[in-house]
This record gives structure tokens, C-alpha cells and sequence, in this order.
């Protein structure tokens, strides 16, 4: 995916491009992790959607709850949910910072 170190930089359009393209990977991750939680709020603990929108939103962004669920299916999906979340924040920091890291790593060892 990435150019080897013996290759040249790629131009500044092209890398543009590459940390555009991170980004959108990593913002549809995001929304498919709330449309997850969404579906399971409302599955588990019958919330009403804008309910189960906002508590989505609170778990995946390390927050924390925001409704307290009542059954123990929401209870017992909420914490696995909360956990998944923090691997989902992990995995779009990383999916972000990868082609900036590289770049960085790959102008230090250019042969000049």
C-alpha cells in the first residue's frame, strides 16, 4: 500500500489523497460502530432511537453511559458494547495516524 523506502516520496497531492482516503476508513468505522450500537440499544433494552442514538455516541466516544440500561441483555450488551468501542478509538487513531507516520519515517531514511 505504502512506498518502499529506496522509492521517492510521493508528491504532496498524492499524500493528501492517501491521509483523505485514512480518514474516510476511519469515519465510516465510526459510523458503522454507532449504527452497531444503535440496533443493539434498541434490540436489548427497547430504547426509543434518539435515545439509543445519544447513548451510542457517549459509549463510542469514551464519555461513558449516559442511560443507565434497564434489562440485563441492554446492561450485558452495553458493557461488551463499551469495550468494542474502545478498540474502535484505538483502531481510527491509528488508521489516521499511519500515513503521516510513514511519510515522516520515509523522508528521515531517504538516501540523498
Amino acid at each position: 500500500m505504502y512506498e518502499s523506502k529506496s522509492s521517492l516520496l510521493i508528491d504532496k497531492k498524492a499524500f493528501r489523497r492517501r491521509v483523505g482516503l485514512h480518514v474516510l476508513v476511519a469515519f465510516t468505522l465510526v459510523v458503522l460502530t454507532l449504527m452497531l450500537g444503535i440496533a443493539g440499544h434498541v434490540y436489548f433494552d427497547d430504547m426509543a432511537l434518539d435515545a439509543a442514538l445519544v447513548a451510542s455516541i457517549t459509549l463510542t466516544s469514551g464519555l461513558g453511559l449516559s442511560v443507565i440500561p434497564e434489562s440485563t441483555a441492554g446492561k450485558l450488551f452495553t458493557s461488551l458494547f463499551g469495550i468494542f468501542s474502545g478498540y474502535v478509538y484505538i483502531a481510527t487513531s491509528t488508521i489516521v495516524i499511519a500515513p503521516i507516520l510513514h511519510r515522516l519515517l520515509h523522508k528521515f531514511h531517504l538516501d540523498q
